[in-house]
């Protein structure tokens, strides 16, 4: 039976509640949060992806199958692991120029779309126009990323409500500075909530008042997932609300704007503006 909440209520026992499936929203971002530069679309507009995975899967399946995966086609010492960068993929830098073939370049493309269908569970992305963000609210404008982080988390609790889950959040580390911001805010909305979340709706199914931060060099599979999707996932919002992107979108993008088009809910696509 559910709370009204949508999560697990007290009258479900004691085992199944510590059983029950966990889950993690992994997080990275496409652009940055600067308020200039409005000239490139690149620069204009701040998305950030969210993918779910449960714990137990990613624990025995997602990632001994991801470091599989590349140790597949990116051989390397255990000790020295790669770590999938999707701009350093684009550029074919370091153990990436191996993608200046086009049968390489073909059969992992179809790879880790497979990979993507069979270990994500729901992906969340939220895209921001930060010039008209600041144009409408001048001085009192949000931090971007703050701002779009705090919308993904919301629809990933609402997600994990009415699915009668609970879950945490762990996003890329960017800078000392950075974190320690982000980590304010999400902690100061997880115990003030939001104009749509109360904290208690809020810690009713997410299980931890702190934001996890690791960065690129922690080779945590479900940050690199997020990364090859947040570029893509980016430029389907854009292109959905007729915004221009800088460059035509390549075959590599529009497939895996396709083939993860399912794992979104009804409101798993956002564009603030």
């Amino acid at each position: 039976m559910l709370s009204s909440f949508g999560c697990a209520s007290e009258r479900i026992s004691p085992w199944y509640n510590n059983h029950m499936p966990r889950f993690r929203l992994y997080v990275d971002e496409s652009g940055d949060h600067i308020m200039d530069n409005w000239v490139n679309p690149d620069a204009r507009y701040l998305g950030l992806t969210g993918v779910v995975i449960e714990n137990d899967h990613y624990r025995n399946s997602t990632h001994p199958k991801f470091e599989a995966l590349k140790q597949e086609f990116f051989p390397h010492s255990p000790d020295d692991p790669v770590i999938i960068v999707r701009n350093q993929v684009v550029r074919q830098v370091g153990p990436f120029w191996r993608f200046q073939d086009p049968d390489f370049c073909q059969r992992w493309e179809e790879r880790i779309i497979q990979f993507f269908q069979a270990h994500i569970r729901r992906i969340f992305t939220v895209v921001i126009d930060k010039q008209s963000h600041h144009d409408r609210y001048g001085r009192a404008a949000r931090h971007p990323y703050h701002y779009c982080a705090t919308v993904l988390v919301e629809r990933y609790r609402g997600w994990l409500n009415a699915t009668g889950n609970k879950g945490d959040v762990m996003a890329e580390s960017r800078s000392g500075t950075a974190d320690m911001e982000l980590k304010k805010v999400f902690r100061d909305f997880m115990e003030s909530g939001s104009d749509f979340l109360s904290p208690q709706e809020l810690q009713e199914c997410i299980t931890s008042k702190e934001i996890k931060l690791k960065p690129k060099q922690a080779n945590i599979t479900g940050l690199q997932l997020a990364d090859l999707i947040a570029y893509p996932a980016k430029i389907d919002i854009l292109q959905a609300n007729g915004r221009q992107v800088s460059v035509t979108p390549s075959l590599a993008t529009r497939r895996i704007i396709e083939s993860v088009s399912k794992k979104y809910n009804q409101r798993g696509k956002v564009f603030l503006s």
